[in-house]
């Protein structure tokens, strides 16, 4: 390095030093941190409070779908909305333990012979219940 260099090296470190914020902005900062934290607090026990209200609707869940399967209601027509009961059989999933424990138990086979049996091989069917809400939607084009 020649010194010339050095010498505008040296000068760039001496004209960046830090500047020091003023008054009005140092206050404003605090502002900005004060309300971030402030909206931060808020965000968190919103949170909370859509899981509490998100845990009370699943147990209303479970009582509406008894009531409504019992009763052998499907639709049900309100002012804030239609709520539709859906019951159907499904196939239990493949796990993966499932399936080391077919390939252990058919190592004979191989190819599709394997893929037939692991995955055609009856499944246990289970009734799933669930319901949605049908909120109607309003159109305004004239």
């Amino acid at each position: 390095m020649t010194s010339q260099q050095t010498d505008d090296m040296i000068n760039d470190i001496i004209s960046n030093e830090k500047m020091e914020p003023t008054e009005e902005e140092l206050n404003d900062f605090k502002n900005f941190v004060n309300d971030w934290f402030k909206y931060d607090d808020q965000i968190r026990k919103l949170v909370i409070a859509i899981k509490e209200r998100k845990n009370y609707q699943r147990v209303l869940n479970t009582k509406i779908q008894d009531f409504m399967t019992k009763f052998n209601y499907n639709d049900l027509n309100t002012q804030y909305g239609r709520i539709k009961a859906n019951t159907k059989n499904v196939k239990v999933p493949i796990k993966i333990t499932d399936i080391r424990e077919r390939i252990l138990k058919y190592k004979e086979l191989s190819g599709e012979d394997l893929l037939k049996q692991i995955f055609e091989e009856d499944r246990q069917i289970v009734t799933k219940k669930n319901i949605k809400r049908i909120i109607p939607k309003v159109s305004i084009t004239l």
